[in-house]
């Protein structure tokens, strides 16, 4: 291994290839005048005293989970869409030609899936706003924790 490679050289040290490396420096100790003065850190576990004396009573706020609303939006939405083309379903006159490039596609399953395709777009807005909902009464929680009073409902 040449001294240009060797572990304790970096690529950007400005020192000649030959020279030795520095000296590492020596670790200062806690508490002294060259360094910040720290508490010790326990050996063992805490005790119930301590852990009393450093703890802060908080409150873990649940947010809701944006997409799983979404999610079952859509498919609550394409399901009563899909019911909604099947119930009008006998009462259409739409009927299939062979003109689709898929044939399910045409006539009355055309029909099913564009109220499907619209029921799930709109399944998916009412998801959302129904998480937002759900987030304002989680914040509005958290906030009626916070203040120490009763939680609103």
């Amino acid at each position: 291994m040449t001294a240009a490679s060797s572990p304790d050289r970096r690529p950007d040290d400005p020192r000649p290839a030959g020279a030795p490396a520095p000296e590492p420096e020596a670790p200062v100790a806690p508490g002294t005048a060259d360094g910040p003065a720290a508490e010790p850190e326990p050996a063992g576990p805490l005790d119930e005293a301590a852990l009393a004396r450093v703890a802060e009573p908080a409150r873990v706020r649940r947010a809701p989970k944006v997409g799983a609303f979404i999610t079952a939006g859509v498919l609550v939405g394409a399901l009563v869409g899909l019911v909604a083309a099947l119930v009008a379903g006998p009462s259409s006159e739409v009927v299939a030609d062979g003109t689709a490039f898929i044939s399910l596609f045409e006539g009355q399953g055309g029909a099913r899936l564009v109220s499907a395709v619209i029921g799930a777009f709109v399944g998916a807005f009412a998801g959302a706003g129904l998480a937002v909902l759900a987030e304002r009464r989680s914040v509005r929680r958290a906030a009626g924790d916070d203040a120490g009073g009763a939680r609103p409902r």
